[in-house]
């Protein structure tokens, strides 16, 4: 053995000693000065990467005792090698690398709870995505990550599985397989050291905790994020009750050995409930200090609270930015004094310079023109910064139809204390829309064709041509609305219609067949920032046509008055409107009064005075308190006494009254159905939310309601024990064909004779 082992030492030592003194190829030796710079090995790499990370340039002198290492450790520490060589050829730098194989493609298994771009973001992170040097190292890195990831969401029982495939051209292929497990429960849940409050009100407040009767509760989810949430909750809930000095001592969450159960204790220190014995403003107040100090709520002897002490800095920097003073910092210095249990609260002013508007930037629309938008703004660019003049210019652009969501960001102009640009993001809705709806509803078959543009051409301009038909109706319309009709705001709306009633097919109203048609033009002139005054008139052409079941009435009208009439009428009305949206509003209220009447030029001589109110109040985030009443009355004049009885009103389904057929209720003709009437009331109130588990809900709501409301002959014959009622369960989805209403409603005080529809539904504006 030692004889072969001499033998091959013959071949190989002439063979290193050929190398490492060839002229051509050597080691690295004694200091030189580099002539030229030769990379070797790289394919995927650019040289001019690797000599910008090589600490060495073109006729540098290059020791090799100092400066080899330093060479070799700047090319290892950008993670793209897995071997670098420095050699010397002559005065010749050559750097031999190895490169690490680039990664093609990353396979994630198993995954449910987490999404991959939540995952692929989190190895991101520490350096593992496509394209990049695969390191093995990094391996342990992602299994941490990950592990972190899941422990995170309370998955304390996760499994992953690794595995690298080897490609061609120095690839690799990464394989994950998650293996999630389920979600560690919260089994028991307690909090040691309270005095001034139990543990059942505590864990109230908690998102997390026991559950025990509700399967579909996820709050015994065990979850790192929500349980410091709810300690936040926990601290806040003292500091807002007078206990300044409380303080959590720990947390221990106790995991149990089959990762599936967690056990969660929390060590508080209450200390004493603190008063405020005084609060003061100082600093540059810019304002009277007493205008200013009036705006804090919190008065001597009053309990202290963390939330409203915030609440009154706000209003002291609210009051300062109606000044413009954009950035007005308030600080609150507490001064406690424990010997007597109290804090003095010291609102210390710094106003900043006045604030004005630079610029409007407009971002997100795609097909809405910047005039349009702009005009809408109530601040303006060159004038002071206000900021109730940027919400109401929010709430404007708000209550465009074609615009999803608006968000206004101030922004400060660099080098300047007193300029702020205006940063308007605005998400674009859909604004055109073409549909065919066919169904059976409570009028019947339903056909619908209809085609509408809010934003024609981006102009803000809306354009609407529709053709219904039902059971009892046949209809063709169109209508055309320029909001700028002239540049100080002046709307105008020109429409046009043909139409075909015949109410033989409805069973609860009178028998008779009319066929109209006609125009209108109506304008808008604003009045104030919420104000507008309306008016128009239109033609209307009308025949009627009795049928075998008319009643009396009918019969008697058309012998009297004729066939045809030709109807010349002008309209006038007053709108007060603070609702922060036109379509599903949550805050402000609206009022209109209007007056409908004929010229005295026509056949037909009426009038029609109408009254409508809707508030909304915002109970929540998601939750909506809505009440609305309808007052409407009519009369006729000339050689009429009361309304034509195609111009009564009528009360009943589901845009009047739910949970009654539609126009069923009210007097009665000679054949029994409903005739309408001169006057009627409606009243509503409704609790209005979006669809459960949807965080945007968008296009669609719910709402419980109840319903009141009749209409009658006269309003002299108004009595309270006629009044109808239902309430129930309602929904609307604003289609692309128009809005869809849906209701189950349950009458109540009906009568005997009421005709009862519990399901109802209709295909058309609500609003």
């Amino acid at each position: 053995m030692i004889h072969r082992l001499i033998c091959r030492l013959r071949l190989v030592v002439p063979a290193l000693l050929l190398v490492v003194l060839s002229p051509a190829y050597a080691v690295l030796g004694e200091r030189f000065q580099v002539a030229d710079i030769v990379v070797e090995g790289v394919e995927r790499i650019d040289v001019g990467t690797v000599l910008t990370y090589l600490p060495v340039r073109q006729g540098d002198l290059f020791d090799p005792t100092s400066d080899s290492a330093r060479a070799i450790r700047a090319l290892y520490k950008t993670g793209l090698f897995s071997d670098v060589t420095l050699l010397q050829r002559g005065h010749t730098l050559v750097v031999k690398l190895a490169e690490r194989p680039a990664i093609a493609d990353i396979t994630i298994e198993g995954n449910s709870k987490v999404d991959d771009e939540q995952l692929e973001s989190s190895l991101r992170s520490i350096g593992l995505s496509r394209g990049r040097a695969f390191n093995r190292s990094l391996l342990d890195s992602v299994e941490q990550e990950l592990r972190r990831l899941y422990f995170s969401s309370g998955n304390y029982g996760m499994r992953i599985d690794k595995e690298v495939e080897t490609l061609e051209r120095n690839r690799v292929s990464v394989k994950l397989n998650i293996t999630e497990g389920s979600v560690a429960r919260i089994r028991h849940m307690n909090i040691v050291g309270n005095k001034a409050f139990d543990d059942k009100t505590l864990l109230g407040l908690f998102e997390s905790g026991v559950v025990k009767y509700n399967p579909f509760s996820s709050a015994d989810e065990y979850s790192r994020v929500k349980l410091a949430g709810d300690l936040e909750t926990l601290r806040s809930y003292y500091q807002d009750r007078g206990y300044i000095r409380f303080n959590i001592l720990s947390e221990q969450v106790s995991l149990s050995p089959d990762k599936q159960n967690i056990y969660i204790t929390i060590n508080v220190d209450e200390g004493e409930k603190y008063t405020v014995s005084d609060s003061r403003v100082v600093g540059k107040t810019v304002l009277d200090q007493e205008e200013l100090l009036g705006l804090v709520s919190q008065e001597s002897g009053a309990v202290f609270s963390r939330k409203q002490m915030v609440k009154n800095s706000g209003a002291i920097s609210d009051r300062l930015g109606e000044e413009g003073f954009a950035f007005a910092d308030v600080k609150v210095l507490p001064q406690i004094d424990d010997e007597d249990r109290s804090v003095k609260l010291i609102y210390n002013v710094v106003p900043g310079d006045r604030a004005y508007v630079r610029r409007i930037l407009f971002t997100g629309q795609y097909k809405t023109r910047d005039e349009v938008l702009r005009r809408e703004m109530r601040q303006m660019e060159g004038s002071r910064f206000s900021p109730q003049l940027v919400q109401r210019s929010r709430i404007r652009l708000q209550r465009l139809s074609y615009l999803e969501s608006v968000s206004i960001d101030t922004q400060r102009v660099p080098g300047s204390n007193n300029q702020i640009d205006l940063l308007v993001t605005v998400k674009e809705g859909s604004s055109g829309s073409f549909g065919a709806t066919a169904g059976y509803g409570s009028n019947g078959f339903l056909f619908n064709i209809n085609l509408t543009q809010e934003n024609l051409f981006g102009t803000g301009e809306k354009l609407t041509f529709a053709f219904d038909t039902s059971t009892t109706t046949d209809q063709l319309s169109a209508s055309y609305t320029d909001p700028y009709f002239t540049d100080d705001g002046i709307s105008r709306t020109v429409s046009a219609f043909i139409r075909q009633t015949d109410a033989s097919e409805v069973t609860s109203t009178a028998d008779y067949i009319i066929d109209s048609y006609g125009a209108n033009v109506r304008f808008g002139v604003p009045i104030s920032e919420f104000s507008t005054f309306r008016l128009g008139g239109g033609y209307e052409h009308i025949k009627i046509e009795e049928t075998d079941g008319s009643s009396d009435e009918v019969k008697n009208f058309i012998e009297e008055h004729g066939e045809t009439f030709h109807v010349f009428s002008a309209n006038i009305g007053y709108v007060h409107d603070t609702r922060n949206r036109t379509v599903f509003a949550n805050s402000g209220a609206l009022n209109r009064i209007t007056l409908d009447s004929t010229l005295g030029i026509g056949d037909i001589d009426y009038y029609k005075l109408g009254y409508n109110f809707e508030y909304y109040y915002p109970l929540s985030e998601r939750y909506t308190f809505s009440v609305s009443t309808r007052i409407d009355y009519g009369d006729g004049f000339g050689d009429f006494d009361s309304l034509p009885f195609f111009r009564r009103y009528y009360a009943g389904g589901v845009r009047t009254l739910r949970g009654y057929e539609n126009g069923s209720l009210g007097p009665r003709d000679s054949t029994d159905d409903a005739a309408g009437g001169d006057f009627r009331t409606l009243g509503t109130m409704e609790i209005i939310f979006p669809p459960p588990f949807v965080e945007e809900p968008g296009a669609t709501r719910f709402s419980l309601f109840t319903d009141v409301g009749n209409v009658f002959a006269d309003y002299r014959d108004w009595d309270e024990d006629e009044l109808r009622g239902s309430y129930g369960l309602a929904f609307v989805w604003l289609s692309p064909v128009g809005p869809l209403t849906f209701s189950i409603a349950k009458p109540y005080n009906d009568k005997r004779g009421d005709e009862l529809e519990s399901f109802q539904f209709t295909i058309g504006s609500i609003f």
